[in-house]
């Protein structure tokens, strides 16, 4: 274990991976439910753990106040920067790099013309991730490939910085 990371599960997936390629894909999915009760969050969804279940819950912003759960863009905020923190510390750890302190900023430029069909302006104008990495062990160069480590290898990155394709559907039930 280096910086909270197990290195032998990291290696046991690799193994797996060169063994059979078809290890390395998946499909993940998640469900979520709109709620109607006004005293509470306004939708909801489980992921899966270990120790079972995970609730997570959300209001969109009302644009007068924050509400009372986070908002959808703080849930997105927190998977790119999680995950991009995630992947950076899992390539110093593969790469016996000992990482004091990692804090990772992000910030994203908001639009909501489009959303009120007052004009047509991109939704998102940018995103902006900054690792604050403090390390006695690390050089500057380590952790400027750490960085590109992340920016190359985590799927949060990858999704904001690639057109994926997407397919949107809506179905009677």
């Amino acid at each position: 274990m280096l910086n909270n990371i197990d290195l032998d599960q990291v290696k046991q997936y690799e193994a797996e991976i060169k063994a059979d390629d078809n290890e390395a894909l998946f499909t993940t999915k998640m469900t979520g439910t709109w709620q109607f009760d006004e005293n509470g969050p306004q939708f909801t969804a489980s992921a899966k753990t270990d120790n079972g279940p995970v609730e997570f819950a959300l209001t969109h912003p009302n644009f007068e106040k924050l509400g009372n759960y986070p908002s959808p863009m703080a849930y997105g905020l927190f998977w790119i920067c999680g995950c991009a923190s995630a992947t950076f510390m899992t390539a110093a750890a593969k790469n016996g790099i000992k990482i004091d302190n990692l804090t990772t900023d992000i910030e994203a430029d908001l639009d909501y013309h489009a959303q009120f069909k007052l004009g047509d302006q991109p939704l998102v104008g940018a995103y902006r991730v900054t690792f604050n990495v403090t390390s006695e062990q690390a050089t500057d160069e380590q952790i400027q490939m750490l960085k590109d480590a992340a920016y190359n290898g985590c799927m949060a990155l990858y999704t904001v910085k690639t057109a994926v394709p997407l397919t949107v559907a809506a179905k009677r039930v």
